[in-house]
């Protein structure tokens, strides 16, 4: 399995528990929270938990093709990895307080979305010369 790989899966697991923990705190009987926290809880539930262990077992299991890609992955799949979780990471410390602090809380969200954004394409531009259909001998 490529470094990468294993690198995405274990950030996927992360992402599910403290994204239950995030629920879990934020549907708590008798917490009155000010901020908004569930959309936090999916945006780790479904691009850091479903998203990363999709793309750590596609960039394992689909064939290379004839170019010889580093054990531990390639360029782009670094700056997948990289450019998701830094959006991620903008994304969960900035969304929350969007209502409360507009000013303050606006730039590192747009952020997140462009590097989220940016990781995701990244992705695609690596995995998709990975998708041709074999020929026929």
């Amino acid at each position: 399995m490529p470094k990468i790989s294993r690198y995405l899966i274990k950030s996927g697991m992360l992402y599910l528990l403290f994204g239950v923990l995030v629920y879990g705190i934020s549907e708590f009987p008798g917490s009155q929270w000010k901020i908004q926290l569930m959309p936090v809880y999916w945006h780790m539930i479904a691009l850091g938990w479903i998203t990363q262990i999709i793309m750590g077992v596609s960039l394992w299991m689909y064939p290379k093709g004839k170019k010889q890609i580093p054990k531990t992955g390639s360029i782009l799949s670094w700056l997948a990895y990289c450019s998701l979780n830094l959006g991620l990471i903008l994304r969960i410390f900035s969304e929350p307080f969007l209502y409360l602090n507009r000013e303050i809380s606006i730039l590192p969200f747009v952020c997140s979305i462009f590097f989220q954004l940016a990781g995701i394409l990244c992705f695609i531009l690596e995995i998709w010369p990975r998708l041709v259909s074999p020929r026929n001998p």
